[in-house]
């Protein structure tokens, strides 16, 4: 409709560019779809969320602006079907994973023989222990200072450079 009057059919040449007022608001309508999607198959006993706060509360998805976190038990069983779940969801939204910066982060307990196994189905790589992620360690370990070291330098250097007497 055009000032109310029908017009003739068109066909789309492009999709909504970044920075389009409407993205961000689409990505969320796309990115609650895919916690139902989730929820229901964790609800139907699918997959297996992480259990925290002593077991009381599992966890299966994370989401922190476009990127996602997404938990399962390391068997070949659940991340088919969470994989398929994935498929489902590029496939409805037309959204696709990122094979070259999606990764595996297995738990210490999960044997090589069952990482190697699910790496291979899954065609992705295995998580570094020393990647970050906006800028920040993805996995900080007992010792926290060896974890942030590199950052608090990095401050350090930088307030060097200003005079003392100026800072509050």
């Amino acid at each position: 409709m055009v000032n109310g009057v029908p017009q003739g059919v068109f066909h789309l040449t492009r999709g909504i560019r970044q920075g389009d007022p409407i993205s961000p608001y689409l990505f969320i309508l796309c990115a609650e779809t895919l916690t139902k999607l989730i929820g229901k198959a964790e609800a139907a006993g699918a997959i297996h969320g992480v259990p925290i706060a002593r077991g009381l509360l599992r966890v299966s998805h994370l989401f922190f602006a476009v990127d996602s976190l997404l938990f399962c038990k390391a068997n070949a069983f659940e991340w088919g079907r969470l994989f398929n779940l994935l498929r489902v969801y590029e496939e409805a939204s037309r959204q696709r994973l990122n094979m070259d910066k999606t990764s595996i982060i297995f738990s210490k307990s999960t044997s090589r023989l069952t990482q190697h196994y699910i790496l291979s189905i899954a065609g992705m790589r295995s998580f570094m222990t020393y990647e970050k992620y906006l800028g920040l360690p993805s996995i900080v370990g007992r010792n926290r200072n060896n974890s942030f070291k590199g950052i608090l330098d990095a401050v350090r250097r930088k307030i060097s450079g200003y005079k003392v007497k100026s800072l509050s």
